[in-house]
């Protein structure tokens, strides 16, 4: 849904701390503690002999990505305006550029490189130009915290002018260009909370809304016309949303009141208004309705409801008409719309065999759509949609010379877990598949996420290695739609974990082979991963957890925390004596026990607001203290970082990754251990 900041903050968490958590020293707040930094230092420097030990497989693998690059082609740019906007490498630089729409004469707004290299980590968030386009307002998280601070560049001077700090990425100017609209976060828990309005001239910031109830966090999206700013509000199953007038500063009342379970998102259009809403019914429906009508319900017009079982999951307005998105099953697919309202056509949004998203949207008054495609062996495409003929066609495709797709076979292969039918997505390469290849498991399963197949480099180096790479659709996920999502959330988040095991059970044998598996996972992910290891150590191994959420009662149970409460639908209420009983069968850290567990990486960001760090240190520390195996067990910390990774470090740690798990499937590494 727009602009949904459930799974942006989702695991914002920090632990409460039980009495009998005997690694509940490793908590520190401050993270400053000599006792803590150093326990995590010296976990560190065992890992980085490890990493010295097996660089013989992560420097082929990097040297290989660089070797093969591809020749991308034209990446379509944001169309703004009459402008188009990018960020992209230029003069050996990556950097913000504009042209104008159909014009070779490029503009640099801002040198990102010169910005980043001032600091160990560093993301640019959202960015926005001024009405003139003579201001460039950015958000930057230099600390990994996702705490932004906002400035404002004077594009003709390059010099920067600091505005807000500990708010989130999005940006929002006022129409005089003098004022920027920002997010305030709480300072404690960094609950995105305000609308608060900031000036130029350094006045007194104004705060125009704040959401008192913890459970409910607040955001906003630039409405399709660009006159107003949608102010939501949202829990973990409910939506409200307000307008906020871009020129005058107002903001409206709610267009609906909030009520338990009903969600609505709105976008504006000139004088008409639409929703994509499920106030009337249990499941959403596209809605239009004059403005002026907005907060009148009763008068919404029904544009289109799905039929058999197929969901809306998102809309875009152009001056050619609307464009709603459908999900039924693993099938997504484009419904057009006139300007009255009228039906006009539908069409499926990707190939047989693909996945397919829609992805750089052009603005309003462009009436582009473009479509993003590929499979684990089909690299990326980009595919060009004209909103007002409905003409599809091929925009760019990227070309990777070394890669012939033929060499490769992609697949879906279906496993039963409990009577219920689970896909799996996997790939290998058809002249290195032997009945001992290795499968590389990669499954997350929470929030109604698909993990979508991409096609990478770095996946096809694995597949030349010999590797079978498998991707388990567990419920919880979001591959057969909201259905499949709630059979795998809250007191049910059991049966992603059993999906997952049976995922990997049945890979064993998969070609008639005998394979061992390998488990990948990250935060929502790390849970399910570290969960299936608890319960089935010998199907496994070995596993890479990043970020892994893995103390979840003790999360769940810290009530000063705001987030948590909003987090319930997703893990489970401790408070509810029979959730709490779930919770505690499959929460990965309690269940840690003495038995023989595979090797196991646990990479964790000092930094990281989402999932802290004590999480993933706790379980190392139970962990090694419990297993009868003989590892590897090893926990990295990058003292720089929080829950993502910098760009500039991500393919040395992906190549880290792999070369750990490749390293288990080599007898002589084995034998050095």
């Amino acid at each position: 849904m727009k602009a949904c900041v459930l799974l942006a903050f989702a695991l914002l968490l920090t632990g409460a701390v039980s009495a009998s958590d005997q690694f509940s020293w490793l908590r520190d707040d401050s993270r400053s503690a000599s006792k803590v930094l150093n326990y995590l230092n010296q976990q560190n420097d065992k890992t980085q002999l490890y990493q010295e030990r097996i660089r013989s497989l992560s420097e082929p693998l990097q040297q290989k990505w660089q070797d093969n690059r591809p020749e991308r082609a034209d990446k379509p740019w944001q169309e703004i305006g009459g402008y188009e906007y990018a960020i992209l490498n230029h003069k050996g630089k990556r950097a913000l550029l504009s042209r104008l729409v159909g014009s070779e004469d490029l503009t640099e707004l801002l040198n990102i490189d010169a910005r980043s290299a001032e600091h160990d980590y560093y993301q640019l968030g959202d960015w926005a130009l001024d009405s003139t386009k003579t201001k460039l307002a950015i958000a930057e998280d230099i600390t990994g915290t996702e705490q932004y601070r906002v400035s404002v560049v004077d594009l003709k001077t390059q010099q920067g002018t600091p505005v807000a700090r500990n708010v989130d990425s999005s940006l929002a100017w006022s129409k005089d260009g003098q004022s920027l609209y920002l997010i305030q976060l709480e300072q404690q828990t960094s609950r995105p909370y305000a609308l608060t309005k900031y000036f130029l001239n350094q006045s007194k910031p104004i705060q125009l809304t704040e959401e008192l109830d913890s459970a409910w966090l607040l955001s906003y999206y630039l409405s399709s016309d660009t006159q107003f700013a949608v102010v939501q509000a949202n829990s973990e199953n409910s939506s409200e949303q307000r307008l906020l007038n871009l020129d005058s500063g107002e903001v409206s009342e709610p267009l609906l009141p909030r009520k338990a379970g009903v969600e609505y998102y709105v976008d504006v259009a000139g004088s008409m208004l639409f929703a994509n809403s499920n106030h009337e019914r249990n499941d959403f429906a596209f809605y239009s309705a004059p403005l002026t009508q907005a907060t009148h319900i009763n008068l919404w017009r029904t544009v289109f409801e799905p039929t058999d079982e197929s969901r809306i999951s998102n809309f875009y307005l152009f001056e050619a008409g609307a464009v709603v998105v459908s999900q039924s099953g693993a099938s997504q697919s484009l419904h057009f719309f006139d300007n009255d309202d009228r039906y006009r056509s539908s069409q499926l949004l990707a190939d047989a065999g693909q996945v397919a998203w829609v992805s750089q949207v052009g603005d309003y008054q462009s009436n582009k759509l473009h479509i993003r495609s590929m499979s684990l062996t089909q690299p990326a495409k980009w595919d060009r949609l004209n909103t007002d003929t409905l003409q599809r066609e091929l925009f760019s495709q990227d070309d990777y010379p070394q890669y012939q797709q033929s060499a490769y076979q992609t697949e879906q292969v279906m496993v039963n877990s409990g009577g219920v039918t689970i896909p799996v997505t996997l790939a290998y390469r058809k002249d290195k598949l032997t009945k001992t290849s290795p499968v590389f498991l990669y499954g997350y399963g929470a929030y109604g996420m698909t993990m979508k197949p991409y096609f990478m480099s770095q996946t096809i180096s694995l597949l030349d290695e010999g590797v079978i790479y498998a991707i388990a659709h567990v419920r919880g996920g979001g591959f057969y739609g909201d259905a499949w999502y709630q059979a795998g959330k809250g007191i049910k988040k059991e049966n992603a974990i059993l999906d997952f095991i049976a995922a990997a059970r049945d890979l064993t044998a998969y070609n008639l082979g005998k394979r061992p598996i390998y488990a990948m996972g990250g935060s929502a992910g790390g849970t399910l991963v570290a969960a299936a290891l608890n319960q089935a150590p010998d199907l496994f191994d070995g596993a890479v957890l990043k970020v892994p959420f893995v103390d979840v009662v003790n999360s769940m149970s810290d009530y000063a925390l705001p987030l948590t409460a909003q987090q319930y639908g997703e893990w489970g209420n401790p408070n509810i004596a029979d959730e709490l009983k779930v919770m505690q069968q499959y929460d990965p850290y309690l269940n840690l026990s003495e038995q023989n567990y595979p090797p196991i990486l646990i990479q964790v960001g000092l930094n990281d607001r989402r999932v802290p760090y004590w999480e993933g240190a706790k379980y190392y520390a139970k962990l090694s203290e419990l297993t009868t195996g003989s590892g590897p067990y090893l926990l990295s910390t990058n003292f720089t970082q929080g829950h993502s990774t910098d760009r500039r470090q991500s393919q040395s740690q992906q190549a880290f990754e792999y070369a750990f798990l490749l390293s288990l499937t080599l007898k002589d590494i084995k034998a050095e251990q």
